[in-house]
C-alpha cells in the first residue's frame, strides 16, 4: 500500500490541482462580486444613475 506509481501520482496530483483552481475560482467570484457592488455604489453616488 505504500507504493504510488508516477501515473497515479499525476492523476491525483491533477486532480487536487483542478480542485485547487475551483476553491480559488469561487473565492475570486466573491471578491469580484462584493468589490463590483462596492464599486457601482460609489459610482452611482458620484455621477448618478445610469440612462439606460
Amino acid at each position: 500500500m505504500g507504493y504510488v506509481s508516477e501515473t497515479q501520482m499525476l492523476f491525483w496530483g491533477g486532480i487536487a490541482v483542478m480542485a485547487g483552481a475551483a476553491v480559488l475560482a469561487v473565492i475570486c467570484l466573491g471578491v469580484f462580486i462584493f468589490t463590483g457592488q462596492k464599486i457601482k455604489k460609489k459610482l452611482e453616488e458620484e455621477y448618478g444613475k445610469p440612462l439606460r
